[in-house]
């Protein structure tokens, strides 16, 4: 029974479409109950109020540090053109051992984001919803900057099951057959990317390296709109003022929560979305 009740748990399935949005809920619920309503004087504040109210807390804390920074400057030693040859050996065997694990490991990778992102999606939708039911988010600013993390993860999970299926099933079933029932240190892998890469040939090779830059932009997405998610979460909170944690939580993420991160997000997305269909890779063959 316990066997069972664990295969289930570490079912990927479960985690994305069960486990995920009932954790994000969880942690929406969580964000919530540590807020608290704005008083009457911060009630119809915006986002960018409470921006400019937090850099003056920052300007103020730091006018009261009196640290000094020195830099010193040391000249480079010149790098020697012969080190060329190497560098480049060695970032094309780097790109080889990382393309076999991705095609090894896309099953965990894939389930990994299906999870974060069902997660993520769930905790904005339930701390926004909650938010405005208890007044935090009283104007339409607080409720479209919670939502655009939330529309960001969806978005992610279904650009995830794209890149997902970009990849044949048999070449992954051949990439973990390679390092089945072995030992996994550095000369196993060596040997499986070669040997994985010899069988693959050239071209299918290349299709791989976009789709692994489409999974880069997917992770780099959901993060951003993560952290973005608890910039604004914790800039609610901030809203009565005082260097609580929350004011300090917005600080650390405040870069996440401009328009240029938000551009920074739509143009990763699309630019994943046209790696994994493919639409980057026969470009750049018809220009070759």
């Amino acid at each position: 029974m316990l066997d069972q009740l664990l295969e289930v748990l570490g079912n990927s399935h479960f985690e994305a479409y069960l486990a995920g949005p009932l954790l994000g809920v969880l942690f929406g619920v969580i964000f919530n109950a540590l807020g608290k309503r704005p008083g009457p004087d911060n009630a119809g504040s915006t986002p960018r109020d409470v921006r400019r109210e937090i850099d003056e807390y920052r300007r103020r804390s730091s006018e009261r540090q009196d640290v000094h920074h020195h830099h010193h400057y040391h000249g480079a030693r010149p790098s020697s053109n012969d080190d060329g040859g190497g560098v480049i050996f060695l970032a094309g065997l780097a790109m080889m051992v990382a393309l076999f694990l991705f095609a090894a490991f896309l099953p965990q990778i894939a389930g990994t984001l299906y999870f974060f992102n069902t997660t993520v999606a769930m905790c904005c939708i339930t701390a926004a919803l909650l938010a405005c039911l208890t007044g935090r988010f009283n104007t339409i600013d607080w409720w479209l900057q919670a939502v655009f993390p939330a529309v960001v993860s969806v978005g992610c999970f279904w650009l995830t099951t794209k890149v997902r299926a970009a990849i044949s099933p048999d070449v992954i079933v051949y990439a973990q057959s390679l390092i089945a029932d072995k030992p996994l240190n550095v000369g196993t892998i060596l040997s499986a990317a070669m040997k994985f890469f010899t069988s693959l040939g050239n071209e299918y090779g290349q299709w791989m390296v976009f789709d692994m830059l489409a999974f880069a932009c997917v992770i780099t997405c959901a993060i951003f709109a993560f952290l973005r998610f608890v910039f604004y979460v914790s800039l609610s909170n901030a809203r009565e003022g005082g260097g609580g944690g929350w004011v300090w939580l917005a600080l650390r993420t405040e870069k996440f929560g401009g328009n240029g991160s938000a551009f920074f997000v739509v143009f990763l997305f699309v630019l994943g979305t046209f790696l994994a269909r493919g639409d980057v890779y026969r470009l750049l063959h018809q220009m070759s």
